[in-house]
C-alpha cells in the first residue's frame, strides 16, 4: 500500500478540513447513531458505494484509500475525534473512496437521514461537518482525485463539453491531453480505444465511455441512483439555476419534499459567469460556479434531491397532481411545481455555426474556457453584465479582448463599474455598431469577419476563440400550451395574466393567481424563464424564495 501526502494548504485549512470533537460533541453525535467495534482490516465502505454512511472515530485508526488498477493509496488516516466523509454524504452519490480500519477500535455511525437530521437541529456540528466537507470536495477536485479518468484533446469540442459538465457538477476528475501527456497510449490500448473515439470517460476505472453524452455520464457515475421515481413530491422545482436552486433551499429547509430537475448542472447561466460583483454580501465577488456550488450543498444539506442531465420533456397539466415527463421516459409527480427553467444565450445568425460551436464558439466564460485562448485574441459578442464580466475576466489571460455590440455602447445594459473596466483595460477594446458576418475555418474556427454597421466596412482576423453572450431565449418549448406566455415566449404570472388570458385557459380558482404563479394553479414561475423578471442573480433568489412561501398557500388550499 502507497502512502500519499496530498496539499491540505495551512495548518488552519487542515484544521478546519479535518477538526477533532470534543468529548461533549462526540456525545451528541452517539445520540444520533450506533456504536461499532472494529478490528484491523474491517472494510466500513467499498470504493463506489452507494449511500456509504457517516462514522465518527472514538478510538483506533480508519484510513481513507483510493484504488486504481495498478494501487491502493491511503489518502488520510483519521484518529480519536475525528470524521469520515465528505459532500456525496448528503447527495447519496457513490464514494469516491474506500474506508478500512487501520488500528482496532471504535466508531458511531450514522445512516445519510440520521445525518441529515443532526445537521438540521444541532448549528455547532452543522457548521463544522459543512465546512470539513465542502473543504474535501475542493481538495478532492483540485488534485484530480476522483473516480473518472478523462482522455480528450483541446482540440475536441466533446473533450470540452465533458470537462465542463463534470467541472460545473463539482465531480473531481483526472484530464489527460491526446497531444500533451506521456502515457495515454498506454490507457488507450488498455481499455481498446481509439483516437477518433475521443473524448473517453474511464468511469471507476472499469467502464469506458466513448464520446458520452451528459447523461449517460451522469448514469454511470450514480448521479441519481436513490431518488424514487413514483413518490408523488410537496413540489417540483425545474431547473437549478439561482431561482431553482432557491426554491429548493427555502422548500427543504421548511419540511417540504423537494426534487430538482436540472438538463445540465446546477447555476443555470449564471453558473457560468466568471464572476459576479454586484450580489449583495460578497464585496469580493464571487464566481458564478462557486455560487452555484454552496447553494446546491445548502439545497442537499436541508434533504432536497436532485436529479442532474435529465431535461423536462413535457408538463401534464390536466389533472393533479401535476407530472413532468422526462428523458428517458421517466414520469414524475408532484402537487406543486416551481418552473426555474431560465433562458439561453441567443445564437448567431450563421449558416456554419454549428460545426465550431464548442471549438471556437463558446456560451460561458470560466476556467475551463479560459484555459483554451490564453496568450491568444478572443472576441465577446454582447453587451449585457455577463459579456462585461467575460471581457474582464478574458483579460487577464488572453492577448487582446475585443467586445462586440450592435448598439452605441454599454450605457443601456451593463453596469457602470464593468464599463469603467472595460474603458480602462488596455487590453480590451469596444468596438460599437458591429457585428460577425463569417466565420471561417476548417474543423475548427481560424478567422472572423465583422462588420461596422454603419460605416460598412468589414474586417477579416484571425481569431480562433468567439465568446456569445447576447440576448436571451427562454426555455418554455416543452410546456406546450399548458400556461400562458407572452409574446416573446416568457412565462406570465401574477397581475400580468389578463381576465380573458386566465378565461381561456379556464382558471378554477374564484381568486386571481398569486404573485409568481402561472394561469395553472399551484405552477408557478421564477427567474428569466418569467415574463417581466429583473436580469439579476439578487432578484432571481429573491423570487426562489418567494415562490416557497406561496407554495405553502397553494399546497392548503
Amino acid at each position: 500500500m502507497v502512502y500519499i501526502n496530498p496539499t491540505f494548504g495551512s495548518p488552519e485549512r487542515r484544521e478546519q478540513m479535518f477538526p477533532k470533537l470534543n468529548a461533549e460533541q462526540i456525545a451528541r453525535v452517539a445520540a444520533h447513531g450506533t456504536s461499532r467495534q472494529t478490528a484491523p482490516g474491517d472494510l466500513l465502505f467499498e470504493q463506489g458505494s452507494l449511500r456509504a454512511n457517516f462514522f465518527l472515530v472514538v478510538s483506533g485508526v480508519i484510513e481513507v484509500v483510493r484504488e486504481d488498477a495498478a494501487s491502493q493509496q491511503v489518502i488520510v488516516a483519521h484518529g480519536p475525534g475525528e470524521f469520515l466523509g465528505e459532500v456525496n454524504l448528503l447527495s447519496g452519490r457513490r464514494s469516491f473512496v474506500s474506508a478500512r480500519v487501520g488500528q482496532a477500535g471504535e466508531v458511531i455511525e450514522l445512516d445519510r437521514e440520521a445525518l441529515q437530521r443532526l445537521i438540521e437541529t444541532d448549528s455547532e456540528l452543522s457548521e463544522i461537518f459543512m465546512r470539513a466537507f465542502i473543504l474535501r470536495r475542493m481538495t478532492l477536485i483540485s488534485q484530480g482525485l476522483g473516480d473518472v479518468v478523462v482522455l480528450g484533446s483541446q482540440h475536441s469540442a466533446g473533450t470540452l463539453r465533458v470537462k465542463e459538465f463534470l467541472t460545473r457538477n463539482g465531480h473531481p476528475y483526472t484530464y489527460l491531453d491526446l497531444e500533451r501527456d506521456s502515457g495515454v497510449q498506454e490507457l488507450l490500448d488498455r481499455f481498446h480505444v481509439t483516437v477518433d473515439d475521443i473524448p473517453v470517460l474511464i468511469c471507476r476505472g472499469r467502464d469506458v465511455l466513448r464520446n458520452p453524452n451528459n447523461a449517460q455520464i451522469a448514469d454511470c457515475l450514480g448521479f441519481n441512483e436513490g431518488i424514487q421515481q413514483d413518490q408523488v413530491r410537496d413540489v417540483m422545482v425545474v431547473g437549478a439555476g439561482p431561482s431553482g436552486l432557491a426554491a429548493a433551499v427555502y422548500a427543504a429547509s421548511e419540511g417540504l419534499d423537494v426534487l430538482v430537475i436540472e438538463t445540465n448542472a446546477p447555476g443555470g447561466q449564471a453558473g457560468s459567469s466568471s464572476k459576479i460583483e454586484n450580489y449583495l454580501g460578497f464585496p469580493t465577488g464571487i464566481s458564478g460556479q462557486e455560487l452555484a456550488g454552496r447553494a446546491y450543498t445548502q439545497a442537499q444539506k436541508f434533504g432536497a434531491r436532485m436529479m442532474i442531465a435529465r431535461s423536462a420533456l413535457r408538463l401534464t397539466c390536466d389533472r393533479k397532481p401535476y407530472a413532468i415527463e422526462v428523458d428517458g421516459g421517466t414520469r414524475l409527480s408532484a402537487r406543486s411545481v416551481v418552473i426555474a427553467t431560465g433562458a439561453q444565450y441567443r445564437r448567431l445568425e450563421l449558416e456554419n455555426l454549428a460545426s465550431f460551436e464548442g471549438n471556437g464558439i463558446y456560451y460561458g466564460a470560466t476556467f475551463v474556457e479560459a484555459q483554451l485562448c490564453g496568450g491568444e485574441e478572443v472576441i465577446v459578442v454582447g453587451g449585457g453584465n455577463s459579456a462585461g464580466q467575460a471581457a474582464v475576466f478574458l483579460a487577464q489571460t488572453s492577448r487582446h479582448v475585443h467586445v462586440l455590440v450592435r448598439s452605441d455602447g454599454l450605457t443601456d445594459t451593463m453596469s457602470r463599474y464593468l464599463i469603467a473596466r472595460i474603458e480602462e483595460h488596455p487590453k480590451i477594446t469596444l468596438h460599437p455598431h458591429t457585428e460577425v458576418t463569417a466565420l471561417e475555418g476548417h474543423g475548427r474556427l481560424e478567422r472572423v469577419l465583422w462588420r461596422n454597421n454603419q460605416s460598412g466596412k468589414s474586417e477579416s482576423h484571425e481569431i480562433r476563440h468567439v465568446f456569445v453572450m447576447t440576448g436571451a431565449s427562454p426555455n418554455t418549448g416543452w410546456l406546450d400550451g399548458c400556461v400562458v406566455l407572452d409574446d416573446k415566449g416568457f412565462i406570465k404570472t401574477g397581475r400580468d395574466l389578463q381576465p380573458e388570458e386566465l378565461a381561456h385557459a379556464h382558471w378554477p380558482l374564484t381568486r386571481p393567481p398569486y404573485l409568481l404563479e402561472t394561469s395553472l394553479p399551484g405552477v408557478f414561475a421564477v427567474g428569466d424563464v418569467r415574463a417581466g423578471n429583473v436580469k439579476r442573480v439578487a432578484s432571481a433568489v429573491g423570487e426562489g424564495s418567494i415562490s416557497i412561501h406561496l407554495v405553502h398557500q397553494s399546497l392548503a388550499e
